[in-house]
C-alpha cells in the first residue's frame, strides 16, 4: 500500500489566514478528530467539506474561482496587493502562498472526506433513511473526485496535452484512505490520477439523489463534473454521453436574455447544477472572489480592454453577456478599470457570492466540443441553442470550429475558472497580459509543489519540472 503524507492532517495546528476560519467551527461541520457515528454526524461531515472549501485562500469562493482566468489573456491584476496578482503575473515560486494554500486546503478537505468514509459503514440508520444515507455517501465520493481533479488541474499537466500520461511522478499524491501523520506519499502517474477520479465518480453516481439539492452535489451535478473530467482526459465519446444526459434533464434550463443579468445576484438559479452556499457568516472575507473583481477591493481581476473578450463584449450590445461588465473606470475609483460583474455580492456585501462551480451553459459548450470529435454535424446545434438565449435576433449558423467554441466559452464562462485550461487542454496557447504567450507545454502552466511539502517528505516527493 502506498504511503502518503497529507498536509491537511496537520494543517489545523500550523495554519493561519486573514479569515482566521480555523478559530471558528461552524455548528454544521464536524472536526476531523471527532468520531462519526450517527446520521447527524454524517450530514455535518458532508456540510463541513463545503464550508472548508468556501472560507480560505485558493478555495472555490476565493481566488481559485478566477484562477484560470487570471492566467489567460482576458484579465489582469490592476493593483499591487499581491493576493491573486502573482497568479496573473506568473511570479509564483515553490515558496509562495497560492500553491501552499491550494495544496493545504484541498488535501485537508480530502482527508476529511476519507475520515467520514472510513466510519460510514458503521453508521446506524433506519429503512426510511436509506436514500439519505446513500446520498451522503455519494456526495463524499463525488467531493473526493472533484477535489482530486481540481488539484490535478493546478499541479499536473492535462492528459490531452501531455506526451506520456504514464510518466513517473506526473500525477498527484492520491489520498483514498485515512493515513497516519508520519506517512510519506509518492506521486502517481497522470493516468492513475484520472483513473482514481473517474472511479470515485462511478461509485458516487448511483448513490446520489436525482432531485434538486441546492448547495449539494446531486446526480446531475456529478454527471456534469464527470463530463468535464472526460473532456480533459480526451474521452470525447463519454463526455458527450454524460453531457447529453444532463441536457435532457428537465430540472435545469438555460438562462434567458430576460433573467441572465439578475441571475448573478441570486442563488440556485435555473442553470445552477452545483454552487456552494456563501453567507455573511461563512465566506472568504477579503479573499472572496467578489473582492478581487472590484476597484474598491483587491482589484486583481480587471478586463484587459485590448483582448478579444472585452473587444467582443464592448461591440455586441445585442448579446446580453455584454451587460456583465462593471465599469469602474472613473477617476473617483481607487483602482479605475472595468471588472466582471458576475460577483456583485448579496446584502450589499462583496464577500457574499455563491460560486457556480458548474452550470448548464458549460454543459452545452462541453457537448459542442465533444461532439466536434464524435458527431461533427451536431456540434453546431449546441452552440445555436445557447446563443439563441443570449443574442437578440440571433440567426443560426451552419457550422462551428474548435476556435469558435473556445471563444464562445470565453464569452459565456469568463471569470468562472475555465479559460486558460480550455486552451491548454487543446494544445493551444494563451496571451497573458503580463508575460505574453504561454504555450500549453510551458512549465508554468502547472504550479510548483509547495517546498514545505517537499521538506516534510524528506525529499521523497518529486517537484514539478523547472521549479
Amino acid at each position: 500500500m502506498k504511503k502518503i503524507y497529507i498536509i491537511g492532517l496537520l494543517f489545523g495546528m500550523t495554519f493561519t489566514s486573514c479569515s482566521d476560519f480555523l478559530d471558528k467551527m461552524p455548528s454544521t461541520s464536524l472536526p476531523v478528530e471527532e468520531a462519526i457515528t450517527t446520521m447527524t454526524d454524517l450530514k455535518n461531515a458532508v456540510n463541513g467539506i463545503g464550508y472548508l472549501m468556501s472560507e480560505g485562500r485558493m478555495t472555490y469562493s476565493a481566488d481559485f474561482a478566477i484562477f484560470a482566468d487570471l492566467r489567460g489573456g482576458d484579465f489582469q491584476a490592476i493593483s499591487n496587493n499581491n493576493q491573486a496578482g502573482p497568479i496573473a503575473r506568473y511570479t509564483m515560486t515553490k515558496y509562495d502562498q497560492a500553491p501552499y494554500y491550494a495544496y493545504a486546503y484541498f488535501y485537508q478537505a480530502i482527508a476529511n472526506v476519507n475520515k467520514a468514509l472510513s466510519a460510514i459503514d458503521n453508521i446506524q440508520y433506519s429503512e426510511e433513511e436509506v436514500a439519505e444515507f446513500n446520498d451522503y455517501k455519494g456526495q463524499l465520493y463525488a467531493w473526493r473526485a472533484m477535489l482530486h481533479f481540481d488539484l490535478a488541474r493546478m499541479f499536473c499537466n492535462i492528459p490531452t496535452a501531455t506526451a506520456d500520461v504514464n510518466a513517473a511522478n506526473s500525477g498527484l499524491v492520491l489520498s483514498t484512505e485515512v493515513y497516519e501523520t508520519d506517512y510519506v506519499g509518492s506521486r502517481s502517474t497522470l493516468k492513475q490520477t484520472y483513473d482514481q477520479i473517474l472511479e470515485d465518480f462511478k461509485t458516487a453516481l448511483p448513490l446520489l439523489t436525482t432531485e434538486k439539492n441546492n448547495g449539494y452535489i446531486n446526480y446531475w451535478a456529478a454527471l456534469a463534473l464527470r463530463a468535464r473530467v472526460y473532456l480533459y482526459n480526451g474521452q470525447y465519446d463519454l463526455a458527450l454521453a454524460d453531457a447529453k444526459e444532463v441536457l435532457a434533464c428537465p430540472l435545469y434550463k438555460l438562462y434567458t436574455r430576460d433573467n441572465y443579468v439578475e441571475s448573478w445576484s441570486k442563488t440556485y438559479t435555473d442553470e445552477s447544477l452545483f454552487e456552494l452556499n456563501i453567507t455573511t457568516t461563512y465566506n472568504a472575507q477579503r479573499n472572496s472572489v467578489g473582492y478581487y473583481c472590484d476597484s474598491e477591493g483587491y482589484a486583481e481581476c480587471a478586463f484587459v480592454e485590448t483582448a478579444p473578450l472585452y473587444q467582443y463584449l464592448s461591440t455586441h450590445p445585442n448579446d446580453i453577456r455584454s451587460k456583465m461588465v462593471k465599469d469602474q473606470s472613473g477617476k473617483d475609483f481607487t483602482y479605475p478599470a472595468k471588472y466582471p460583474a458576475k460577483y456583485p455580492g448579496r446584502e450589499n456585501n462583496l464577500y457574499v457570492n455563491n460560486p457556480k462551480i458548474i452550470r448548464l451553459s458549460d454543459v452545452y459548450l462541453m457537448a459542442a466540443e465533444a461532439a466536434l470529435h464524435e458527431e461533427p454535424d451536431k456540434a453546431v446545434d449546441y452552440i445555436n441553442d445557447l446563443r439563441k438565449q443570449r443574442i437578440e435576433n440571433y440567426s443560426n449558423v451552419s457550422s462551428v470550429t474548435l476556435e469558435e467554441i473556445l471563444m464562445e466559452r470565453r464569452i459565456e464562462l469568463f471569470a468562472e475558472n475555465t479559460i486558460s485550461f480550455d486552451y491548454w487542454r487543446n494544445k493551444m496557447s494563451v496571451d497573458n497580459f503580463s508575460v505574453g504567450i504561454v504555450n500549453y507545454d510551458d512549465y508554468r502552466v502547472i504550479l510548483p509543489i509547495p517546498q514545505d511539502e517537499i521538506d516534510l517528505s524528506g525529499g521523497k516527493l518529486i517537484q514539478n519540472p523547472k521549479y
